[in-house]
């Protein structure tokens, strides 16, 4: 048993000084925001619902696809990883882009 706790405690000694050499050399270990920002970020475009998020890598560059269902539908709002940029709000099905549209009704003038 002294043998068990002996070799649990160099080990975390161990790790413990590899976090901190990483930290030392200033890597980031998680860059970018959260799913949980995310989350606000794309709730503060549509009001609805999440039903679905992940994050997906496309063309190079890390985003969130967050599915957001609404009265209207369901739209995906796509952040950037990095930024929390809005790259895109799409109702789905439309094809369109809705994410400089402040006029959030479907009906043609």
């Amino acid at each position: 048993m002294k043998k068990l706790v002996a070799l649990f405690l160099t080990f975390s000694f161990l790790l413990g000084l590899n976090l901190l050499s990483v930290n030392a050399q200033g890597v980031k270990p998680l860059e970018g925001i959260s799913m949980e920002k995310a989350k606000q970020i794309a709730l503060k475009q549509v009001n609805g619902k999440i039903i679905s998020a992940h994050v997906e890598k496309d063309d190079g560059m890390v985003k969130y696809e967050i599915i957001i269902q609404a009265k209207d539908g369901r739209y995906e709002v796509e952040i950037d990883k990095a930024t929390g940029k809005v790259l895109e709000v799409e109702k789905e099905g439309s094809g369109r882009d809705n994410r400089d549209d402040d006029d959030h009704d479907d009906h043609d003038d």
